[in-house]
């Protein structure tokens, strides 16, 4: 049975990659960061759950142990662990320092350690790497300045890995835009989104899905970054 490990299960896109990969027959395991009740159902599932913060170093280096002694084969890895929060002006510089270290660890330093640690495990299956980084890692949002630059470093550890790991792990990424509205999101926030969007409609969780089957699927795609937007990331915002 091949195996896929999904960061960020708990809820909305690593929830439903969750459910596609089950329904093709593999062993899904998952990290999550806080429980939810939409856990239960992914347990009664089959999946191999794994609670873990990233930004907590002790807990991102247990989740690697852990995931290390239940799988020595894996065919896909989906970075999909995210912090999309607003820098806060209001920050002192302390603050701001921790918020800044969250979003590293979250967004490259638990995708670097988790790659090392699995590369035998990727290596054995001729496995696939996908990182979810963002539209907003080359346009940058000014309200989003440490998610933005940690996203771009994830892109470009995309690119480094795909070098170095040619032939044997094939490493690609996936830029994301408006695909999912919170439900906090206010109907003019919606519209402005939208107006700002080529195709005038938000995405849904679809076509991520199938852009990852596009990435494991074609066996001569690496290092390449597929944009899921709309065509947002044609205009300015």
């Amino acid at each position: 049975m091949a195996t896929v490990l999904i960061t960020g299960v708990g809820r909305r896109l690593g929830f439903f990659l969750a459910h596609q990969f089950l329904g093709l027959g593999y062993q899904v395991i998952g990290q999550y960061r806080s429980e939810r009740p939409e856990l239960a159902e992914l347990r009664n599932k089959g999946v191999r759950l794994i609670q873990a913060d990233f930004s907590q170093r002790t807990q991102l280096l247990d989740f690697i142990d852990a995931v290390k002694q239940q799988c020595d084969c894996l065919e896909v890895l989906i970075h999909n662990a995210s912090l999309f929060i607003r820098d806060d002006p209001c920050h002192s510089a302390l603050e701001q320092a921790e918020f800044f270290d969250a979003m590293y660890a979250v967004h490259m330093l638990a995708p670097t350690l988790i790659n090392e640690a699995l590369y035998p495990a990727l290596k054995q299956a001729k496995g696939n790497v996908v990182a979810m980084t963002d539209i907003y890692a080359e346009q940058p949002h000014k309200a989003f300045r440490s998610y933005c630059a940690s996203k771009a470093g994830l892109a470009n550890l995309v690119k480094s890995y795909a070098s170095h790991w040619a032939p044997e792990v094939r490493v690609n990424a996936i830029e994301p835009g408006p695909m999912l509205f919170l439900d906090e999101h206010e109907q003019q926030h919606r519209d402005k989104v939208l107006a700002q969007t080529p195709l005038a409609k938000e995405g849904g969780l679809m076509p991520v899905w199938q852009s990852i089957e596009l990435l494991i699927n074609n066996d001569y795609l690496t290092g390449c970054s597929i944009k899921v937007d709309g065509g947002r990331s044609l205009t300015q915002w």
